[in-house]
């Protein structure tokens, strides 16, 4: 049974993270030759652009060969078998969490590949899985929109491999969603990460199941791409959770964390919120 380690001195340390993304130089570096204030730079390690591409099994991923290790693997559970891929720190070295993700619905587990690799070269494990209704996920489970069997057995999966290390759920979009329903309804996690999750899914109103989530989570969604109406919604759930909000400019689900090839700023607080 995994503990949930100092909620709010992390989010004390969260905040100051945030707070202080793009100042670590001093007063001044926030701040360009005239005056205004500098867009966060996206920084950390780069994907290579032109190949070469992980084959094998993960061909079709497109997904591109770093130090970071990539592997499929299957998650199995009570009625399912959701393909999966398994992303390692580089030289086989322990990572320092690991994230549980889930897919957004025009993408499958290879979706997740450019910022989980990203993650992992930073030194936090992953695991990406096809969702029941996507990819070549195989479920005999009666509510193919629930997410609770799906993540314990993803969950299972890490714990045969990282049984001591912290665990995040990140869901995008429709996995944003889901995350936040299978926190709420127990699944035992450190912490959460909602990207752009539409506030009502499959019939549930997110808001309706908030108050059973204990653990802080951070939660990011862009006005420009998903409205006002889901913006307002997403603020007013990271307030009833006591979790972190994020604005951000464009973008969405895991479009937000993954710039130029690199971690976006947002991705990095990710990764920090990850870490703490």
């Amino acid at each position: 049974m995994r503990s949930v380690r100092g909620v709010a001195a992390g989010a004390v340390i969260l905040g100051l993270v945030v707070a202080g993304c793009g100042a670590e130089n001093g007063a001044d570096s926030g701040a360009d030759g005239d005056g205004e204030p500098s867009p966060a730079k996206v920084s950390g390690p780069a994907l290579p652009t032109d190949g070469p591409y992980v084959e094998g099994e993960l061909r079709g991923c497109f997904l591109p060969e770093t130090d970071a290790g990539v592997e499929p693997i299957q998650v199995a559970g009570k009625d399912l078998e959701l393909p999966a891929i398994r992303f390692s720190p580089p030289d086989g070295r322990d990572p320092s969490a690991v994230l549980v993700m889930l897919h957004q619905t025009d993408g499958d587990r290879c979706g997740w590949g450019d910022f989980a690799i990203l993650a992992a070269l930073e030194g936090v494990a992953g695991l990406s899985f096809d969702q029941c209704g996507y990819g070549s996920a195989d479920c005999g489970t009666k509510d193919l929109d629930d997410p609770v069997p799906q993540v314990r057995a993803a969950l299972s999966e890490v714990e045969k491999r990282w049984s001591e290390v912290p665990v995040v759920l990140v869901g995008a979009s429709m996995g944003g969603s889901q995350t936040v329903r299978a926190v709420a309804a127990g699944v035992e996690v450190d912490g959460w990460v909602d990207l752009s999750g539409p506030s009502t899914w499959a019939g549930v109103d997110l808001s309706s199941v908030a108050d059973t989530i204990r653990t802080p989570g951070l939660i990011a969604i862009a006005e420009d791409t998903d409205g006002a109406e889901e913006a307002d919604a997403a603020q007013a759930l990271a307030q009833a959770t006591s979790s972190e909000f994020l604005p951000a400019e464009a973008g969405h689900g895991w479009e937000l964390v993954v710039e130029e090839g690199r971690l976006s700023p947002l991705g990095q607080q990710v990764i920090a919120y990850a870490t703490r």
